[in-house]
């Protein structure tokens, strides 16, 4: 926890660190890489870094695949062209998550790992902002035409900032259906909000959170456990961003779910 607490706000090494454990090694496709902040520690993990973004050309070394791609529309690769897919800092820009996801279970190869990373919107500093203002202060502003376009680094366009926040509840539904298991939820840094909160919060958060899945989860006594186990983890009551390691499973579909938890630590979860 202390850890994570000093920590700078985004999660580089922690990106390094997961996908160094994560097999088998290959192409990782690193959408949206803006200005290739993770190139390097892609790969140092073993992987070879292709680059991808609307505004490719700082994305990546000179010389080295990157590629100019608007990820609200099909994206321009083959099928299972990838070991690995990073998308940090991306999924809460996109209108339409669900066909972003689908697009990457097709890219990824069998057995190959999506890595999430996102602003969490299920801390427990965002849970008491909801309910006091309607509003996640994960937002950085309140959703509207205002705050959520954001001009384009070149300055010639506009485009959508963090207009579409994701809860764990949401991405793994969107995962599983779309023939991933989830392997390992984590954090880059802890709020202190959070922290001072977690006293006074913690507890009822939990009760109400266990009772809310009882009841609407009657029989699914595996699911709920793993559901609760999950959005009560210190990673996601207490993290700032959410980060979150995904496996393809050989055939795409929910019903490949395996059912395993999803609250492990990342040096636990990639063996």
């Amino acid at each position: 926890m202390l850890r994570n607490l000093f920590r700078s706000g985004h999660a580089y090494g922690d990106i390094q660190s997961i996908l160094t454990q994560v097999m088998p090694k290959g192409a990782c496709l690193d959408l949206p890489a803006g200005t290739g902040v993770n190139w390097q520690g892609i790969e140092a993990a073993g992987f070879r870094p292709w680059a991808a973004d609307l505004f490719p050309k700082t994305s990546a070394p000179p010389g080295s695949p990157r590629v100019k791609v608007d990820f609200t529309a099909d994206l321009p690769f083959a099928d299972e062209s990838f070991a690995a897919i990073l998308c940090s800092e991306g999924i809460e820009h996109h209108p339409a998550q669900s066909g972003l996801i689908a697009e990457f279970a097709r890219l990824i190869q069998p057995g190959g790992h999506l890595l999430i990373t996102t602003p969490n919107v299920l801390n427990l500093r965002a849970r008491f902002s909801h309910m006091l203002t309607g509003h996640s202060p994960a937002n950085r502003g309140p959703l509207c035409e205002v705050s959520q376009i954001w001009p384009s680094s070149d300055g010639k366009g506009k485009f959508i900032g963090h207009a579409h926040l994701i809860d764990y509840f949401e991405l793994r539904f969107i995962l599983v259906t779309n023939g991933f298991r989830i392997r390992a939820v984590d954090t880059a840094r802890y709020s202190r909000s959070s922290l001072v909160l977690a006293p006074l919060l913690w507890l009822p958060a939990w009760i109400a959170t266990a009772m809310f899945l009882r009841k609407r989860l009657k029989k699914e006594t595996k699911l709920r456990a793993e559901l609760l186990q999950g959005v009560m983890s210190p990673p996601l009551a207490l993290g700032k961003k959410m980060i979150v390691l995904a496996e393809r499973l050989p055939h795409a579909g929910a019903s490949q779910y395996a059912g395993k938890t999803a609250a492990s630590s990342f040096s636990q979860a990639a063996s």
